[in-house]
């Protein structure tokens, strides 16, 4: 019986230190953000950096003109959180739909106050001399 009793202690231990663990937020959001802000840092930043900006992680930040919704839609946000892919492995186990909704938002408001443009790539729109 007292076995049991440690080893559930030291679960609990590991537990909590591993939720614990996940990178905190350094930018202050609106209030309507903040939700999507936790859910994000608890499920998604660990790999796609602190406030998403990817910097130093092995996944890419989202603070980015490639993830913009011209580039990379809500909906494809939610299939890729959802599926995963090649180099991400699915996180339906650990966000729910609402949480995956409101992490979507908060990213879109962080790319919007970052002032991000998309580039055009098309060559014919440059000057010619």
């Amino acid at each position: 019986m007292k076995r049991y009793q440690v080893l559930i202690m030291l679960l609990t231990i590991i537990l909590f230190l591993a939720n614990s663990c996940a990178p905190k937020p350094t930018k202050k959001v609106p209030i309507e953000f903040e939700s999507g802000q936790k859910y994000f840092h608890r499920v998604c930043a660990n790999c796609h950096g602190v406030d998403a900006l990817g910097k130093n992680t092995r996944a890419p930040g989202f603070i980015d003109p490639e993830y913009l919704p011209e580039s990379f839609s809500d909906e494809e946000f939610y299939q890729q959180i959802i599926e995963g892919s090649k180099k991400m492995p699915s996180q339906r186990n650990k966000v729910s739909d609402p949480e995956i909704k409101k992490i979507i938002k908060y990213l879109r408001y962080s790319q919007k106050i970052a002032d991000l443009i998309v580039e055009d790539d098309d060559p014919d729109n440059e000057d010619e001399e």
